[in-house]
């Protein structure tokens, strides 16, 4: 989609430029020259777009007001302008502060996305970018794209329908990651799972005709070092509610309750193409919710790989279920750190709307990091409460815990749950992208796949 171009002269360049608008570049006059116009005459929104009339060789010139590129709204404004254009354009961007190149490309990358794969009578959009540059931006660009790219190929992920993209056929997506350089990926199936005891999340697998996968991909950036980083994701590929059954109005794009383990995908993949000097591991337990003949069901009680029984009060509540033993497995396999993500909790859209990720850890200061990477990402996350209390929301009487505490601070007693699965010396954040994750609109968003990047990068 991109390729660099050194040399650049835009009195003779062909294609449709895209500028920037510092007056003070030579770029920028000769254009503005050339149109006769000055540049605030040419320049009063985010995205102009201007024919050259024969005055150039190029028959159209984009400006992009530069003072927009620090506004995530109106930077994606300008972004899908050029990303609209249906004929080859040339980006110089040395007319582009070097401290915004990476963030524009990146949202350029978003920009271009389109989910189209299932549509017959489609036209394919063969738009081609190049860019002008000193090698100076290389580095610059490339992150851009990375990021962007790797954000794209979550939002993919999440927007492809089950009966295209089961726990298999997601295991078959991770393992391709391989071909990144020191990135390794292993497989579990069921009998490997059951060897290991994982009763919670083989339970959410009880009433699905299709196999699930335990993925396991490791990064290894930093071989001197034994830390390890493991983001953790929500694989739920489809979620009926199982028994607990979803109404006719909640079940529509359920396909996304797979978001968490799509970002963390997208994010190692990024991670690794940027060559972070890091350790980062992936688990995913992926598997659909579903009714079936052997499907679990309320009053039924798992044993989870840990060892804690859990009262099943809804099946609904099944994404902490898989969680509980990929953050043990997680754990067994040597991470120093977790973060897991999951379109887990309604509630946290009840508290948070869809502008907002939850927050909850145990660790003050690794919450910290995780916000201020989300903060250099321009991603909003907000930290929210486990109080003993919500602890106690989740006793049983006839096990070590109940799988749901019911309507009452819904996200914080999911948050805590997971706790339960943490070692107590372990730091530990927990992100409910419930809200955050899908749009009815726009579809996936590929949330915080640059904030888990920034926070190695």
């Amino acid at each position: 989609m991109f390729t660099h171009q050194k040399q650049f002269d835009p009195l003779t360049e062909q294609r449709i430029i895209v500028l920037g608008d510092d007056a003070s570049h030579p770029h920028v006059n000769a254009v503005a020259g050339a149109l006769g116009d000055t540049i605030e005459e040419l320049v009063t929104a985010p995205f102009n777009r201007h024919r050259t009339f024969g005055k150039l060789k190029a028959k159209e010139v984009v400006f992009i007001r530069l003072s927009d590129l620090a506004k995530p709204k109106q930077r994606m404004e300008a972004a899908k302008g050029v990303a609209g254009l249906t004929s080859d354009a040339i980006i110089a961007l040395d007319t582009f502060p070097p401290e915004r190149i990476a963030e524009w490309m990146e949202t350029l990358v978003r920009a271009s996305y389109r989910f189209d794969k299932f549509k017959t009578d489609d036209e394919e959009h063969t738009t081609n970018f190049f860019y002008a540059a000193t090698t100076e931006v290389t580095e610059q660009v490339h992150e851009g794209i990375v990021i962007g790219e790797a954000a794209n190929h979550t939002r993919d992920l999440v927007n492809t329908p089950y009966n295209y993209l089961n726990a298999t056929d997601l295991a078959q997506y991770a393992t391709a990651l391989e071909a990144i350089d020191n990135v390794k990926v292993s497989v579990l199936d069921k009998p490997a799972c059951e060897a290991l005891n994982m009763g919670a999340f083989l339970g959410v697998n009880r009433g699905s005709i299709d196999e699930p996968t335990l993925i396991h991909v490791e990064y290894t950036g930093d071989p001197g070092s034994k830390d390890i980083t493991a983001l953790v994701g929500k694989g739920v590929m489809y979620d009926t509610g199982g028994y607990s059954l979803k109404t006719v109005q909640g079940m529509p794009s359920m396909k996304m309750d797979m978001g968490g383990a799509a970002t963390v995908l997208g994010a190692i993949e990024a991670i690794a193409r940027l060559k972070a000097k890091a350790n980062v591991s992936v688990v995913i337990a992926a598997t659909d919710n579903r009714i079936g003949d052997h499907a679990t069901v309320p009053d039924d009680i798992l044993t989870s790989a840990k060892g804690l029984t859990i009262e099943i009060i809804s099946t609904d509540a099944e994404g902490r279920l898989t969680l509980a033993d990929a953050l043990w497995f997680a754990q067994e396999k040597g991470a120093t750190r977790l973060i897991d993500v999951a379109t887990l909790t309604g509630a946290v859209v009840g508290a948070l709307g869809k502008t907002y990720t939850g927050a909850f850890s145990n660790d003050d200061a690794f919450t910290k990091d995780v916000l201020n990477a989300a903060k250099n990402a321009g991603e909003n996350v907000w930290r929210m409460p486990i109080h003993e209390e919500y602890h106690d929301a989740l006793k049983s009487e006839v096990a070590d815990m109940k799988n749901s505490g019911g309507r009452l601070a819904g996200a914080s007693v999911a948050a805590a749950f997971l706790e339960k699965f943490v070692d107590d010396a372990r730091p530990w954040v927990h992100l409910d992208i419930a809200g955050t994750a899908y749009g009815e609109k726009e579809g996936a968003t590929g949330t915080l796949v640059k904030t888990l990047t920034k926070l190695f990068v």
